[in-house]
């Protein structure tokens, strides 16, 4: 009976160890957050275009970012600074904001340089797709044939996100999917990552700031 006791007690202590482990599983068993944590860096990828089709692949890049979601939805909506942030992004203008819906002036060069594509694109609030929250800008006009964009945030946890950005562009002179989506990927790459750094930097100092002890008044003051 002793000895039955002994390992009802065992395992009891077991079970309360793996629950105050929870978290911790829990962050082990995103592989996704766990793949792109180990890699360090943005990952990149590419998709088949769809909705409508395209015969442009669009290019992506994946990054996991050590700050609330709250901190990096501010900086992908903040469209009057993307190109002090998100470096891809030479020049953004904010027109106007009815109802939620954004409607923004972007360029980005393209073809190395070569070209810079411009386009005012309508960009509607944040929409959430099962676990994730989507922001997608879609061309208004511009001196490409097509241009899309996605933002997919996903929290992790209360201190990091997964943030992707998806690309595709359409220029209007003949250039195959296999030139311009590798600089779609690159594009995606440099932005994620600028979103990143900015992200984990503000969130740093915010954090810093509120470690800091508060001074206390003097007496009589």
């Amino acid at each position: 009976m002793t000895l039955r006791l002994r390992h009802l007690a065992f395992a009891l202590l077991t079970t309360l160890t793996t629950l105050s482990a929870a978290p911790n599983v829990a962050r082990a068993g995103d592989e996704e957050a766990a793949r792109l944590e180990a890699r360090g860096k943005a990952q990149r990828y590419t998709q088949k275009t769809t909705e409508p089709e395209n015969s442009i692949d669009t290019g992506g890049a994946a990054i996991l970012v050590h700050a609330p979601i709250d901190e990096v939805r501010r900086l992908v909506t903040d469209y009057r600074h993307y190109e002090k942030v998100i470096k891809p992004f030479k020049q953004s203008k904010l027109l106007s904001r009815t109802k939620g819906v954004s409607e923004v002036y972007l360029e980005v060069p393209i073809l190395h340089g070569a070209a810079t594509v411009w386009v005012v694109t309508k960009i509607g609030q944040p929409v959430k797709v099962g676990n994730e929250e989507r922001i997608t800008a879609r061309m208004e006009r511009g001196n490409v044939d097509d241009f899309r964009a996605t933002w997919k945030l996903r929290a992790v946890d209360g201190e990091r996100t997964i943030v992707k950005l998806e690309i595709l562009v359409d220029p209007k002179m003949p250039v195959p999917s296999a030139v311009v989506t590798p600089e779609l990927c690159t594009a995606a790459d440099k932005a994620v990552t600028g979103v990143r750094d900015q992200a984990e930097k503000n969130h740093s100092t915010a954090s810093a700031s509120r470690a800091e002890p508060q001074s206390v008044p003097a007496e009589g003051s």
